[in-house]
């Protein structure tokens, strides 16, 4: 019995000392302990954020590592486009060349630039190399080649592609796997209606005379110098008379402005350019008679 009534006593008393506890008022040390666990419960919410951070850095440093040594992954695309009046020269790497002519374009991956898609015209010297042949693409025809020296004029308003080989041995196919080789001397014309390919000499003198900012038309067709002016200064002209058997001789610089080369051939070969709006122009006056 004895040991039951202090088991009551010592129950009621500590009974006493929590409501006295309780009730009594709350120091000054005691509020700035309170304050120091509850700013240890926040921690947790640092370490979880922190924990995010980290998983995220090693996300990254994944995602470039295997951007580096993937090598299926993709290069930087380059595009190098002349806007200017004079022809444009482009190194790339391996040592190639590229001459870029007026309103003309190229582009290609930093990854492979042996392999690349040309709109306009350009002249290209190609370093060779046995293991990685250099692919030029344009809208219908592709050309391989290892080491050559070639032109090619595919603007995407000419009615025909014009691939002219100088040196060395090119292939070219096109979209219907038709297939020509060329020799030196050689020019490719692919016609773009028709889509048929036919091979003949080219006038190198003609053909090139855009390396050094001329037009030059030797007994050339005029349909030669229709196409040029209207690549070089994006401008239309109608010309629905069939001017393939009219022939043209001079030189023109091809860096005068627009109004300049026109007074000039208008005055030279009684051919009248009649402007119909700013960018579209007519032929007028008795050619070829």
């Amino acid at each position: 019995m004895k040991h039951k009534k202090d088991k009551d006593l010592s129950e009621a008393h500590f009974d006493e000392l929590i409501h006295k506890a309780w009730n009594k008022p709350v120091k000054t040390n005691s509020v700035k302990l309170w304050q120091r666990i509850d700013k240890s419960t926040k921690r947790p919410n640092y370490v979880f954020w922190k924990s995010i951070a980290a998983v995220l850095v090693i996300a990254l440093l994944t995602t470039a590592s295997l951007t580096i040594f993937n090598p299926d992954a993709p290069g930087k695309m380059v595009e190098v486009t002349n806007t200017g009046r004079t022809p444009k020269e482009v190194l790339l790497d391996g040592g190639s060349k590229i001459l870029l002519n007026r309103n003309s374009s190229i582009s290609y991956s930093t990854k492979n630039t042996r392999t690349l898609k040309l709109n306009g015209e350009a002249y290209f010297e190609v370093k060779k190399d046995d293991n990685k042949p250099f692919i030029v693409k344009t809208g219908e025809l592709n050309l391989r080649v290892l080491g050559t020296s070639f032109n090619v004029n595919a603007y995407k308003n000419a009615k025909k592609t014009l691939v002219s080989l100088v040196e060395g041995k090119l292939k070219v196919t096109t979209l219907k796997h038709q297939e020509k080789y060329l020799s030196p001397g050689e020019e490719l014309v692919f016609d773009k209606e028709n889509k048929r390919i036919r091979l003949n000499t080219f006038n190198s003198n003609s053909v090139l005379a855009w390396k050094s900012s001329l037009i030059k038309c030797d007994n050339t067709s005029l349909d030669f110098l229709i196409d040029r002016l209207e690549n070089y200064y994006n401008i239309k002209i109608d010309n629905k008379t069939d001017f393939s058997n009219c022939v043209i001789s001079g030189e023109f610089r091809s860096d005068l402005s627009l109004a300049e080369i026109i007074e000039i051939i208008s005055f030279s070969h009684n051919i009248e350019f009649k402007a119909l709006n700013e960018k579209e122009y007519k032929i007028e006056g008795n050619i070829c008679e």
